[in-house]
């Protein structure tokens, strides 16, 4: 949606439509209490490896999004929904095998184990609907979704700079970690490649070819660092 401040009431307008990956409600047993079953009832969650739907905004007020697995960029006009232009790649979505679906999970358990973080979140409040459960009879609900996307998308980020340049940034040797990064033109035209530890996509542009990183230090206390970028990626 393109928000327009210009006038006393916000003006919203449709400027391109994607696609996303269909998505089920979580299955909540009918004797689960009934303020957690309410609050629970129209949750849902993404299958794990599932591509995103990114967008980028042109200097001229058009769009650049992905929304699916392949290498597809799809550049619109301003002020128009229809696609004008996709921008591929010959790289392919890697399929999900049992073997990558295996390394993953054992990797997210380990991290959960070392750092808590969302996977001890959601094993508290499983405990807890289980004790509530238990109360009212057996009750089992489970909120870590299984579900797995049946390949791997290429591309995990997408962004556009002030002057037109797209960054696309690719999956890395394993699914889970960024990869290379990808500059073209909005024509479709290669501009070169960034290995995958060289950089990372700005978090945010701006004019000159300026670019703002949030990097951390050792106390994970936030700064925001500006560059400039070469002229030829800006």
């Amino acid at each position: 949606m393109r928000i327009g401040l210009g006038d006393d009431v916000v003006q919203t307008d449709t400027v391109v439509q994607g696609w996303l990956p269909p998505r089920n409600d979580l299955d909540v047993p009918n004797n689960v209490p009934f303020q957690l079953r309410d609050m629970m009832g129209g949750m849902s969650l993404p299958a794990t490896f599932e591509p995103k739907l990114l967008m980028g905004v042109l200097p001229d007020g058009g769009t650049i999004h992905s929304d699916s697995s392949a290498y597809a960029l799809k550049v619109t006009q301003p002020d128009a929904w229809e696609v004008v232009r996709i921008i591929r790649r010959p790289l392919l979505p890697e399929p999900l095998t049992p073997e990558v679906q295996r390394r993953y999970e054992e990797k997210r358990a380990a991290a959960s184990e070392g750092r808590g973080g969302m996977d001890a979140t959601v094993n508290r409040l499983q405990e807890m609907m289980g004790r509530m459960g238990r109360s009212e009879g057996n009750a089992t609900v489970t909120l870590r979704d299984k579900r797995y996307y049946h390949e791997i998308p290429v591309i995990r980020s997408l962004a556009a700079t002030w002057g037109g340049r797209i960054w696309v940034q690719r999956r890395g040797d394993l699914p889970e970690i960024d990869g290379p990064i990808d500059v073209l033109t909005v024509g479709g035209e290669y501009v070169g490649t960034y290995a995958a530890d060289a950089t990372r996509i700005p978090d945010a542009f701006g004019p000159d070819g300026l670019a703002a990183f949030i990097e951390f230090d050792e106390f994970d206390v936030a700064r925001v660092v500006v560059r400039r970028l070469p002229t030829e990626v800006r």
